[in-house]
This record gives structure tokens, sequence and C-alpha cells, in this order.
């Protein structure tokens, strides 16, 4: 009786554990994880494999594994209180887990070009690529990283850029604005409203002459 009572206990625990690793797998591909994503992933992580470490020492032989796990069973059964509220705690992680893998993130609205022969939309991913294609023309630029919002009367760009450390800050962040109004204006037909920058690093080495 009581082994055959253990064995049931072993097997929805082995199920449980299975059903938690594949969820946090799940998660971790189908969304980009924000900091409160990672914290409760990584303790469902270390309780699935504080879970795992049990079921296995539970199915060794004779000696400390097996009575580790014996032990573990038999104050899950006495703790009836606390076995509860780490349940219910697993519980709301799970359910939290499952709404950040259905996490959608709303894409932003496309710009819209009328043309002679119809609307063209361009999507903000495209606009970004364009921002940050222009950037790297410009001498003094080492990294870019683009944001930008826009509709049918024009462009806002937002950068972050990581400069050389021999080059005049003021001079580069000129030269951008005038690569991303040059650029707008000959693929997307549409004017730069407005250029944000913010100059988040120098580079360490010197910049590289250009062919």
């Amino acid at each position: 009786m009581s082994r055959t009572f253990w064995s049931m206990r072993r097997n929805r625990l082995q199920r449980r554990a299975c059903a938690s690793f594949a969820l946090c797998v799940r998660t971790a591909e189908v969304t980009e994880l924000k900091t409160l994503d990672r914290v409760v992933l990584v303790v469902a992580a270390a309780f699935v494999v504080m879970l795992s470490a049990v079921v296995l020492a539970s199915v060794a032989g004779p000696g400390f594994p097996n009575g580790f796990a014996m032990d573990f069973f038999g104050a899950v059964s006495e703790h009836k209180l606390v076995t509860a509220a780490v349940g219910i705690l697993m519980a709301l992680v799970v359910l939290y887990l499952i709404s950040a893998a259905l996490r959608s993130e709303d894409e932003p609205t496309p710009i819209v070009v009328n043309t002679a022969l119809g609307d063209v939309r361009i999507s903000m991913s495209a606009i970004e690529a364009i921002v940050r294609r222009a950037a790297r023309q410009v001498s003094g630029i080492r990294e870019v990283d683009a944001q930008a919002t826009g509709d049918s009367e024009g462009i806002a760009v937002s950068t972050k850029i990581q400069v050389y450390p021999d080059v005049s800050i003021p001079e580069v962040c000129e030269r951008l604005e005038n690569e991303l109004s040059t650029a707008f204006t000959a693929m997307v037909g549409l004017p730069v409203k407005s250029v944000h920058t913010i100059v988040r690093g120098v580079a360490h080495e010197r910049s590289k002459p250009r062919a």
C-alpha cells in the first residue's frame, strides 16, 4: 500500500516537472523576455531542477539519495499547509508564464505614402533599418540603435550612437542629420521632421579611414 502510494506520487511529480519544463522552454522561445519574466523563469527553472533531483533520487537504490527523497515526500505529507502554499505559488508562476508566452507586441502603425498608382505602406522596422544604414555611412559613428515614428507628413527619428574618440561629436551629429534627411527624401519621399540623438559612449579604438 505504502509502496503504491509513493509510486503514484512520483508519477505525478514527474508529469508536473515535464510540463513545467516544456512551458519554460516554450516561453523562452516565443517572446522577448523582460526583467520580471526572467526572474519568474529562473524561479520556475530552479523549482523544476529541484523537483527533478528529488524524483531521480526516489528511483535510486537503497542509500542516501533514496532516503533523502523519502524524507522529502514524508515532509510534504506532514506539512500540508506549507505544501499548499508552495503549490499555489507555483500555479501562479505557471499562469504568469502562460500569459508571457501568449503576450503579443503591438506592431506600430506603418507609414502610408501616396503614389500616382496607389498607396505604399512602409513598416517602422523598415524605416528604422534605413536609419541604421544611413547612420553607418557617417564617418565617426561606430554603432547605432534607432527608433522612428511618423506619418504621411514626415518622420521623427531617435538614435543612440557610439562614436570614435578622434571625432567632433557636434559635427558627427550634424552629418547624421543631413544623411538621414537625404536618405529619407530619396528612398521614402518624406521629410525628416526631427532627429534626437543620444551619444551613449565613446569607443576605445580610433576611427578607420573610409575607402
